[in-house]
């Protein structure tokens, strides 16, 4: 297992939480299942009068190690198990991120929805403050009981996470079946699903706001402070062994911003390129018409009975 804790501001707040991998994820499995989880937090706690809007990630930092503070995270190189990162939004009127102390990460359970699936849509009328826990849990429950047999099966369960589009990273629904069962009877009961809903709430709003938007569509920063104590260097390696890491990994990491920036160069580079080429091409064409033209017009006037020429004959 490869363990990510990631924090966010959620209005005014900060939040961490714990991403769980099979192995170290790409940025782009990052991102997703960054947005994923702190897209169904944000909806879950949206205060009143805030705009109901999708959790998008602007960028990362990491906090290194070795350099003993915050970086810009660029590449999944720079990641490793147990490291903790911070994700920017986009500022807006509604959201600004700002110094703060990074409480200790929550555990989680790991899911992604795919970009571009419908069930990261938004339900128009969903305004106000969030249903309460006890709305959320009678619901989910009474929507997932298929037949209203008074209790869940891991069929029923299955096919609420497959009609909400939420792929684990880690875990399975067998695994959270598991957890839920505690009696191990083969079925969860009202009583065992909010035991699992108070361990587990992020799953259990989840389904609530997919259930919610299925049915309603049928009808750089600033600094950041970690609660927990700096990790030391390696027990405590001599000075000149620090001074020797730190050095290393900024050179690791200026290769990093290198490639980074050489990538945005050479796109920008290419883009200019075409951009030039495009209006050359359009340049020669015209050229072309207008030395056509030109020789049209001559040869009317130089072939026409009334062109010098002909006058002169006569």
């Amino acid at each position: 297992m490869f363990l990510i804790s990631v924090g966010t501001d959620l209005y005014g707040r900060k939040q961490n939480i714990k991403l769980e991998f099979p192995t170290c994820p790409t940025m782009t499995e990052l991102i997703n299942a960054v947005e994923s989880q702190f897209d169904v937090m944000s909806r879950s706690s949206r205060p009143a009068g805030y705009p109901d809007t999708p959790f998008k990630v602007q960028t990362f930092q990491v906090y290194d190690d070795i350099l003993l503070r915050w970086v810009d995270l660029y590449s999944s190189a720079q990641l490793t198990n147990g490291c903790q990162v911070f994700c920017f939004q986009p500022e807006s009127i509604w959201h600004s991120d700002s110094q703060g102390i990074i409480p200790e990460a929550k555990d989680s359970v790991t899911w992604t929805t795919p970009v571009g699936s419908p069930r990261r849509a938004r339900l128009a009328t969903d305004a106000g403050v969030a249903p309460a826990l006890s709305e959320k849990l009678r619901s989910v429950f009474y929507d997932i009981d298929h037949g209203n047999k008074g209790y869940i099966l891991y069929s029923d369960l299955r096919t609420a996470f497959t009609k909400s589009d939420m792929d684990f990273t880690y875990a399975t629904v067998g695994e959270l079946f598991t957890v839920a069962d505690q009696n191990r009877s083969g079925h969860i009961t009202y009583d065992e699903w909010v035991r699992f809903a108070i361990q587990y709430p992020s799953v259990v709003d989840a389904l609530f706001f997919r259930a919610r938007d299925i049915q309603g569509s049928q009808s750089g920063g600033p600094y950041l402070q970690t609660q927990h104590p700096q990790p030391s260097m390696g027990g405590g390696l001599p000075q000149g062994s620090q001074e020797s890491m730190r050095r290393a990994r900024e050179d690791q990491l200026r290769g990093y911003y290198t490639q980074e920036w050489g990538s945005q160069q050479r796109e920008q580079a290419t883009l200019e390129y075409e951009n030039a080429k495009r209006e050359a091409d359009s340049a020669r064409l015209h050229k072309e018409m207008a030395e056509s033209k030109e020789r049209n017009a001559w040869d009317k006037m130089y072939y026409s009975p009334a062109s010098p020429q002909n006058q002169y004959h006569n």
